[in-house]
């Protein structure tokens, strides 16, 4: 049997360490404990660092914030690559900076070590229902071996291509959905400003051809509920956004929009903080607008 392990159980990671050890018995690390003790009272096996989930595993799983942090669980002192034998495998469910994830897999092909990038799309319910979306980057024979694993966690598993293609897809799939979210910000204050009830609007978009994910999640679950807080912050949307821009740039491909949402999302830490939530950024729509599409207090 294939031995799997899991570093970096946030809330994405520990969503999707969650599911996958429904399927796979899983050693797991984080440097945060509590972290770690979710997954061992879910039948997980603690490890004192990421180098020894690697030495008990011939596949390890990563979901961090960012590549940096990838890097450094990877290479730094008691990581990954300390740990794991000749012709492992990681795979990096973080979304991930495309070049860097090509940097790494060429410093750890030099020691006979295989790096997958298979971040995903759906968020923690779509880890725990078992339908996020997995777009994984690797040679076709990499990715036979990795593919049940990934299917452990999801059905939805997508090939997109060599390395860092997954991670090419995921910020292309999140500049699109950070778009649609501010607009849809924008669009339901004109609306509501107009006379329209914000559930009216809501619903009246969700069988029209403006549909898109933020009306027909995050306005029922958060905005129309007058709660925000869905625990992805400003800063890592406006990380996503600016990944996507980097990768246009550097390809030759103008973002005439693109590069509005990233700003939008910059004018929205400015007056939130970088670590407010995601859909704070309603309110700036409403101040600018004079209006609301939230309940009242």
């Amino acid at each position: 049997m294939m031995r799997v392990g899991y570093v970096g159980l946030g809330n994405m990671g520990g969503a999707l360490a969650k599911r996958l050890q429904l399927n796979i018995p899983l050693h797991v690390y984080d440097i945060n404990p509590d972290a770690v003790a979710r997954l061992v009272a879910a039948g997980a096996r603690a490890c004192r660092s990421a180098c020894e989930v690697a030495q008990k595993s011939d596949i390890v799983l990563t979901c961090l914030q960012t590549s940096r942090q990838v890097r450094q669980a990877v290479f730094g002192a008691d990581g990954i690559a300390a740990g794991l034998a000749r012709d492992g495998i990681i795979a990096d469910q973080t979304t991930g900076d495309a070049f860097e994830t090509r940097a790494m897999s060429r410093e750890l092909t030099e020691r006979g070590i295989h790096l997958v990038d298979a971040p995903v799309s759906g968020g923690p319910p779509g880890a725990e229902a078992g339908t996020i979306a997995i777009m994984a980057g690797a040679p076709d024979d990499i990715f036979a071996r990795i593919e049940p694993v990934l299917r452990a966690i999801s059905s939805n598993v997508f090939h997109t291509g060599d390395i860092g293609t997954g991670h090419v897809m995921k910020v292309a799939n999140n500049l699109l959905a950070a778009a649609q979210r501010m607009l849809t910000h924008e669009v339901m204050c004109l609306a509501v400003k107009n006379g329209v009830a914000p559930q009216k609007a809501v619903e009246v978009m969700q069988r029209s051809s403006g549909r898109n994910y933020t009306l027909d999640v995050t306005y029922p679950r958060h905005i129309l509920k007058g709660e925000l807080f869905q625990g992805f912050t400003l800063a890592l949307m406006h990380k996503d956004v600016t990944l996507a821009n980097d990768l246009a740039q550097s390809a030759g491909v103008p973002l005439f929009l693109g590069s509005l949402v990233k700003q939008q999302y910059q004018a929205a830490i400015n007056e939130f903080g970088a670590e407010s939530d995601v859909n704070e950024a309603v309110r700036l729509f409403e101040r600018l607008a004079n209006t609301r599409v939230r309940p009242a207090d």
